[in-house]
């Protein structure tokens, strides 16, 4: 559609007040683009772009949002991490707009985007809430929520409105539909898990609701997901006694250089001999070692091992009696 040069100064006039100091100025510019709809979004684009101060992002990001231009999803997503807590709740509030949105595709990004800055522990409190509280209308609503008693065949997204009190009949569902669950879900749901674990009383239920938030990391490892890393890493910081063998799946397939001091901690703290524990554990070491290709001299190895020194066995060093091999073309 071709947009008429008038049309297009009425655009970039009410684009550069969107930077106005006087909120009025703002606000009126917003409900004027609104109005214009798509034909502005290309504009509203190339200025978030040219990252402006965070007033005029933030109006920005909102005057997208009164559009709902599929367009600008990407740009909403990336300013999720905004460094202004303005802007990005703004972005979030983007994103939130399309989380129903009728392509499942644009649906999922928007889930995984708010799911991650809802975990993110590192994102201003505001931002966090923001993300929560757009995740909680999606799953938390009457209509979302499946009715008890039939959680047997419940999706994995329905146990975001509610989990069941069976951790056995969540890890189940885990392992079976955990290949086409949106990674955002996935993520989520661990951390609806830890704090199920936290909260029981039981030291038995404490570990059922553990294998299943284990069986959820080793599936996003499964499909190369690191979303939910942190929580590897504070798991194994924590643990005090061995974990399911998810995690150490997880970790072994995922993990990277962040893992090393949590992995030399728990290594150290375990039992010594032929503990399987233990012995999983220091497989996991060396496995990231070599997949990131570390060395003693890499920093995050440094590190790990002032603290605990005792897993300096686990860097292996390449033996001096290993035959060279000939040139090419030599015999």
């Amino acid at each position: 559609m071709v947009i008429k040069s008038s049309a297009v100064r009425d655009i970039s006039r009410l684009v550069a007040e969107l930077a106005s100091d006087d909120e009025i100025r703002r606000e009126a510019a917003i409900a004027r683009l609104a109005i214009i709809g798509p034909r502005a979004v290309t504009r509203l684009l190339d200025a978030l772009s040219a990252d402006p101060p965070a007033p005029a992002r933030t109006a920005i990001l909102r005057a997208l949002e009164a559009i709902g231009d599929r367009r600008a999803l990407g740009p909403a997503l990336e300013r999720l991490t905004d460094s202004d807590p303005r802007a990005a709740v703004a972005a979030v509030a983007l994103v939130r707009s399309f989380l129903r949105f009728d392509d499942r595709e644009t649906a999922a990004r928007a889930l995984e985007g708010l799911t991650s800055i809802g975990m993110d522990r590192r994102r201003p409190e505001p931002v966090r809430l923001a993300a929560h509280e757009a995740l909680d209308e999606l799953y938390g609503g009457r209509a979302a929520t499946p009715p008890p008693g039939v959680f047997e065949e419940a999706s994995l997204e329905q146990f975001l409105a509610r989990l069941p009190d069976d951790p056995e009949a969540v890890r189940a569902a885990i392992q079976t539909d955990g290949e086409t669950t949106p990674l955002g879900t996935l993520g989520h749901l661990v951390e609806m898990l830890r704090d199920r674990e936290s909260a029981a009383r039981r030291a038995e239920e404490r570990a059922a609701w553990r294998a299943a938030r284990g069986a959820a990391h080793q599936v996003l490892a499964a499909r190369g997901s690191r979303v939910m890393l942190y929580d590897l890493r504070e798991a194994l910081a924590a643990a005090s006694e061995p974990l399911p063998v998810g995690f150490l799946a997880a970790v072994t397939a995922v993990g990277d250089e962040s893992c090393l001091e949590a992995l030399a901690g728990a290594w150290s703290k375990a039992k010594p001999g032929g503990d399987w524990w233990r012995r999983q554990l220091g497989e996991a070491f060396k496995a990231i070692v070599k997949r990131e290709r570390l060395t003693r001299r890499s920093a995050a190895v440094r590190r790990a091992l002032a603290r605990w020194p005792q897993a300096e066995v686990l860097v292996s060093t390449p033996s001096r009696t290993t035959p060279r091999q000939p040139p090419a073309g030599r015999t």
